[in-house]
């Protein structure tokens, strides 16, 4: 069993829930399709318009993103963001995705009121934590090295406020993280996870959308 990758969510009940969904903009549509042509993850409109609503719902100025891809989770973050008067910082090691990101930006209407940051993420978020300590609204982990789940993790808690949410994409890891299964981003991820919801100052939910999305309320 340790082996499978089981479905999360019943194939009926998502086409359902995509059925729900808004039509998005050319921008959103766009990065959409080059996802599947290209194979770049992204968060989808499901998890998009879920962060939406937890951004808005706390009425998100300052948004911290780590993995920026080509732009779409930042265009749903961001445009919460310069709504509110506020700024999207959104971090991407790859220079090729920080130029696919910066024009998907421009597109969207949002490019002054985001800061791409390139860089390793490792080096780049303790540096913020020094100029921005316990001012961001929302950080939210959607990377493709987890490891940098759990060594984010402290200096993310840290940056958020009393109210504001950490937020982690892919924390179902496929259903892994409910077998057996002893791989290094398996067992990565399960860890981030145990830490998130054992830690007294969060107020954690995982959520079973998509691949996984865990939400935890800073209360503490």
């Amino acid at each position: 069993m340790s082996s499978l990758n089981l479905q999360i969510t019943n194939e009926t009940v998502e086409k359902y829930l995509y059925g729900l969904q808004r039509p998005r903009d050319k921008v959103l549509s766009f990065l959409e399709k080059d996802a599947v042509k290209n194979n770049v993850p992204i968060i989808g409109p499901l998890v998009g318009n879920f962060l939406s609503m937890l951004a808005t719902s706390c009425k998100a100025k300052n948004i911290l993103e780590i993995g920026t891809a080509t732009g779409y989770s930042g265009i749903w973050l961001g445009r919460v963001a310069k709504q509110n008067d506020g700024k999207l910082t959104t971090i991407e090691f790859d220079p090729g995705r920080v130029k696919i990101a910066s024009k998907s930006f421009e597109d969207a209407g949002i490019a002054d009121s985001v800061e791409i940051v390139t860089g390793d993420a490792r080096k780049e978020v303790p540096r913020i934590v020094k100029s921005s300590r316990e001012n961001l609204d929302v950080v939210f982990l959607d990377v493709g090295d987890k490891s940098l789940y759990v060594d984010l993790l402290e200096d993310s808690i840290r940056l958020l406020r009393l109210g504001g949410y950490l937020i982690a994409d892919n924390t179902l890891w496929k259903g892994r993280v409910a077998t057996g299964a002893r791989d290094k981003d398996t067992t990565t991820i399960k860890e981030f996870n145990k830490r998130v919801f054992t830690d007294e100052r969060f107020l954690p939910s995982l959520i079973p959308l998509r691949d996984g999305v865990t939400v935890a309320l800073k209360v503490k």
